[in-house]
C-alpha cells in the first residue's frame, strides 16, 4: 500500500499495489491520462488571477486500482462541484473510475464532464457528462487545441457556468496541428539533412529537451536535423506537409510519435507515407516509464510502451532505435497539488541514436563501389558441417546470389564463387570453429593491443561479467574468421561460449559472450571498417546476447557486438515472432524470404501398393464382391509386412476407414521441396507445387481450392475440418 503525492517514478502501475493519492479538495478536478494535459494545465494556472477558485489534477494512471479510486472519490471527488475527465480509448480505459464519479456526481449534484483524450469524436463517452453536448463540445475544443492558453480559457469556463464566477472567456484559440519546429542550434544548410517527427503536444507543452538534445547530437556529427510536429500520424494534411519540408532534402527521418500508420484492420498495409520520402524510417522511443524502473527491467520497456512504441510502429516496418529519454518529475505545482511530468533525454541514448543515423546516411550516400559489407553465416553447433546452416534456406547458395547482386550493382566483391559449395570450400581452407579448424591458417586477425584498448572503454559492470566468465582478455592477436572478397566480408559468427560448456542452452539469457566474439565485430568496425551487417539466414546468436528484450543499454550485449551499425538480416518469413528479436535488439532490418519449395508428400512403395489395394477393394465392393475376400487378404498381409497392424488390426470394419484416411492423410501433407535460394523465385515443377499447396488451403476471406470445387458440386467441405475417414456423401457429377 503506498500513499503518494503524484506519480515521482518509482512506482510502476503494471506492478501492481494500491496507490492513494494525498490531495486536499477543490472546487475544480482534472484527470487525464496525458502528462502533457497537466504540463498545459499548470502552465494556466499561472496566467490566471491569484484569486481563481482551486483546481486539483492527477494522471489516471495513478487511479487504476478501485480502492485508490473509491479513496480519490470520497476525499476529492465527492466535494468537488465541477469535475472534468478526459480518457483516451474510450469510457473502457477507466472504466470503474467513471462508474464511480458518474455516481459522485449524482449524489452530490455536481458537474460531470467527460471527453475524448483524443481528436476523435466519442459521443458514447460525452454522454456520461451531466453538461448538454453543446457545454462538453466546448470544453473539448479548448483542449483539443491545446496550450496553455486555451487551458485557461476552459477554466474560466468552468468557473463562469458552474461556480457562478465573473469571467470573459474568450473562443478557443485554433492553433496549428502540424508545423515546423526549430531547435535552438545554428543551421548547416550544407550539411546532409535528417528529418525529425515529433508530436504537436509536445511542443505546446514545451517538453522538447529530448527533441533537443537529439538534434545537437545530429549536429555534432555533421547532420541538419529538420523539425516537424503533427497532432498525429493520422493527420490528413501530413503528407503534404512531410512532401514540403521533407521531400527531396532528408536522407533519414527520425520519428518519435507512436503508434502505426497502418491500419491493423486493413489487408494490406498503407504505409505510403513512407514510401513516398524513400528514405530509411528510424523509431525513437520517448518512453513514458521511468528511467530507474528502466535500467532495472530486463524486459526494457512496459507493456504500454512496448505496445505504442514497438510492436505498432513494426507494422509500418521502421527501424527500432533505442529509448532516447524517459519521464522525470519537473516540478511540483503546489496550485494543482500534483507533480509535472517531462521527458529527459539520456545522454549515452540520444548519442547511440544519432551515431545510427550517420551510419545510415553515410551508408546512403557512400558509392557503391566503395561500401564494405560483411556477409555473416551462422555456424551451431560449432562444425564444419554446420557451416551455414539458416532455417529453410540454402545459406551458402544464398550467399552466392548476394554476392553477384551486389557485384552487378556495383559493389567491389570479387572474386566470386560460382556455387555454394565453392564458397564453403573457401571458407574452409581457412581457420574455422570446428575442433580442426584452429589448425588452418588465419586469413586476418586482431590485435591484440586495439583489443586490449577497446575492452578498457567498456562499462565496469560489463568488463567485471565478461573478466569472472571468460578471464583475461587474450595475448596474442585474435584470429578473425571469414573471407575477404574485395569490399564484402563474408564471415562465420563466433561461437557464444557453449561449445567449453555443452551444458548451457543456445538461447541462455545470461551466458556473456566470450573474447573472440567480441573481437570478430570489433574488427568488423574498426578494422574492416564495415558500412552494414547482413546476418544471412535464421538464425544467428546476436540477437540472443544478453541484455534488455527492447530499448537496450550501453550494457547489452548484442549492443556492445554490433555497434550502431546499419543490420540487414534474410529471414524465413513464417517465423515473425524470432524476427523480431533481431528487430528490436539488433536494429535489425528483415527481408523476409520464402519457405522452401512445398508439396505433396504423396505415396510411394508399399504405402502407394496399399493404397491401390484399398481402392481395388472398395470398387469391388460395388462391382464385383466375390473378389472382396481375395483382395482382403492381400492388405491384410501387406499391413502386417510393412507394421502397421500394431495401428490397423482390420478386424473391425471402421479399421478400413482408418487406414484409408490415414493414407489420404500422409498423401496430401505438404512438405518441403529442397531450401529455398535468396533471390530465386522456383520454376518448373517446384513453382506448379508450391502454388497449387498455397491455393489448396482457405486463406483470410478466400476459398481454397479444393474447397471451392466442393463448393461448385454443392459440397459444404472444409479441408481443414474433415475427417478424411468419413466416407463422401454422394457421387461427384460426371
Amino acid at each position: 500500500m503506498h500513499r503518494i503525492a503524484a506519480l515521482p517514478g518509482g512506482w510502476d502501475p503494471s506492478q501492481g499495489g494500491v496507490v492513494f493519492l494525498e490531495q486536499d479538495p477543490a472546487p475544480i478536478v482534472v484527470l487525464s491520462a496525458a502528462d502533457t494535459d497537466l504540463t498545459a494545465l499548470s502552465a494556466a494556472m499561472r496566467l490566471l488571477p491569484a484569486d481563481f477558485p482551486a483546481v486539483r489534477a492527477a494522471n489516471l494512471l495513478q487511479l487504476q486500482q478501485p480502492l485508490s479510486i473509491d479513496d480519490y472519490a470520497e476525499k476529492v471527488l465527492r466535494r468537488a462541484q465541477v469535475v472534468l475527465l478526459r480518457l483516451l480509448g474510450g469510457r473502457a480505459y477507466w472504466s470503474y473510475g467513471l462508474e464511480v464519479a458518474k455516481e459522485v456526481a449524482a449524489a452530490a449534484g455536481s458537474t460531470l464532464i467527460v471527453i475524448p483524450g483524443d481528436d476523435r469524436p466519442d459521443w458514447d463517452l460525452v454522454s456520461h457528462s451531466t453538461v448538454p453536448l453543446a457545454v462538453a463540445d466546448r470544453v473539448w475544443q479548448y483542449w483539443l487545441e491545446g496550450g496553455a492558453a486555451n487551458v485557461a480559457a476552459c477554466l474560466k469556463l468552468l468557473a463562469r457556468e458552474f461556480l457562478g464566477q465573473e469571467y470573459a472567456v474568450p473562443e478557443p484559440q485554433v492553433l496549428p496541428r502540424l508545423g515546423i519546429y526549430y531547435p535552438p542550434l545554428p543551421r548547416d544548410p550544407h550539411a546532409p539533412k535528417v528529418g525529425i517527427l515529433l508530436y504537436r503536444a509536445h511542443v505546446l507543452a514545451g517538453n522538447t529537451q529530448p527533441i533537443d538534445a537529439l538534434a545537437e547530437a545530429l549536429q555534432e556529427r555533421g547532420l541538419q536535423p529538420l523539425c516537424l510536429y503533427t497532432y498525429s500520424l493520422q493527420e490528413p494534411d501530413l503528407p503534404q506537409a512531410m512532401r514540403e519540408h521533407f521531400g527531396g532534402q532528408i536522407e533519414l527521418l527520425l520519428n518519435t510519435t507512436s503508434f502505426s500508420l497502418a491500419r491493423l484492420e486493413s489487408e494490406q498495409p498503407d504505409v505510403r507515407l513512407w514510401q513516398e520520402l524513400d528514405v530509411p524510417v528510424v523509431q525513437v522511443v520517448l518512453s513514458s516509464g521511468s528511467r530507474e524502473r528502466w535500467e532495472n527491467a530486463t524486459r526494457g520497456l512496459g507493456a504500454r510502451d512496448l505496445a505504442m512504441n514497438v510492436v505498432l510502429p513494426e507494422v509500418d516496418g521502421r527501424i527500432l532505435s533505442r529509448a532516447i529519454s524517459f519521464k522525470t518529475v519537473q516540478q511540483w505545482d503546489p496550485r494543482l497539488q500534483t507533480e509535472i511530468m517531462a521527458y529527459e533525454a539520456v545522454p549515452d541514448r540520444v548519442a547511440f541514436v544519432a551515431e545510427l543515423a550517420a551510419n545510415w546516411v553515410k551508408l546512403r550516400r557512400t558509392p557503391a563501389e566503395q561500401r564494405r559489407l560483411a556477409l555473416i553465416l551462422a555456424n551451431y553447433p560449432s562444425r564444419d558441417g554446420r557451416l551455414a546452416n539458416g532455417v529453410g534456406l540454402d545459406t551458402p547458395a544464398s550467399c552466392v546470389e548476394i554476392l553477384k547482386a551486389l557485384a552487378q550493382a556495383g559493389y567491389r566483391a570479387c572474386p566470386l564463387p560460382q556455387s555454394g559449395d565453392e564458397l564453403i570450400r573457401w571458407l574452409t581452407q581457412g581457420q574455422t570453429y570446428d575442433p580442426l579448424g584452429s589448425l588452418r591458417p588465419a586469413r586476418q586477425v586482431l590485435p591484440a593491443a586495439l583489443y586490449r584498448e577497446w575492452f578498457a572503454q567498456l562499462p565496469a559492470a560489463v568488463q567485471g561479467d565478461l573478466l569472472r566468465q571468460w578471464g583475461d582478455p587474450p595475448a596474442h592477436d585474435i584470429p578473425i574468421v571469414g573471407l575477404q572478397l574485395g569490399h564484402v566480408f563474408v564471415g562465420i559468427q563466433p561461437p557464444r561460449g557453449y561449445d567449453r560448456d555443452p551444458s548451457l542452452n543456445y538461447h541462455a539469457p545470461d551466458l556473456v559472450p566470450p573474447h573472440e566474439y567480441l573481437a570478430f565485430y570489433l574488427w568488423l568496425r574498426q578494422v574492416f571498417g564495415v558500412h552494414a551487417v547482413v546476418h544471412v539466414g535464421k538464425h544467428g546468436n546476436l540477437e540472443w546476447l544478453p541484455g534488455k528484450g527492447s530499448a537496450l543499454s550501453a550494457t547489452c550485449y548484442p549492443e556492445i557486438a554490433l555497434g550502431p551499425l546499419p543490420h540487414f538480416y534474410p529471414f524465413i518469413v513464417n517465423d515473425p515472432g524470432e524476427g523480431s528479436q533481431a528487430k528490436r535488439r539488433a536494429q535489425a532490418v528483415i527481408l523476409d524470404h520464402l519457405t522452401p519449395p512445398l508439396t505433396r508428400a504423396e505415396l510411394y512403395g508399399p504405402l502407394a501398393e496399399l493404397e491401390r489395394l484399398m481402392d481395388e477393394y472398395y470398387e469391388a465392393q460395388q462391382m464385383d464382391p466375390g473378389r472382396c475376400p481375395l483382395i482382403r487378404a492381400q492388405i491384410q498381409e501387406l499391413v502386417r509386412r510393412e507394421q502397421l497392424d500394431w495401428q490397423f488390426n482390420l478386424e473391425k470394419e471402421e479399421d478400413w476407414g482408418r487406414l484409408d484416411g490415414y493414407l489420404c492423410e500422409l498423401k496430401e501433407s505438404q512438405i518441403r521441396d529442397g531450401l529455398h535460394i535468396f533471390g530465386r523465385t522456383p520454376t518448373g515443377e517446384q513453382l506448379v507445387d508450391l502454388l497449387l499447396a498455397l491455393a489448396r488451403y482457405p486463406g483470410a476471406g478466400q476459398l481454397g481450392l479444393t474447397q471451392a470445387i466442393a463448393r461448385d458440386w454443392g459440397w459444404d467441405w472444409d479441408p481443414l475440418a474433415v475427417d478424411l475417414t468419413e466416407p463422401w456423401p454422394d457421387k461427384p457429377p460426371a
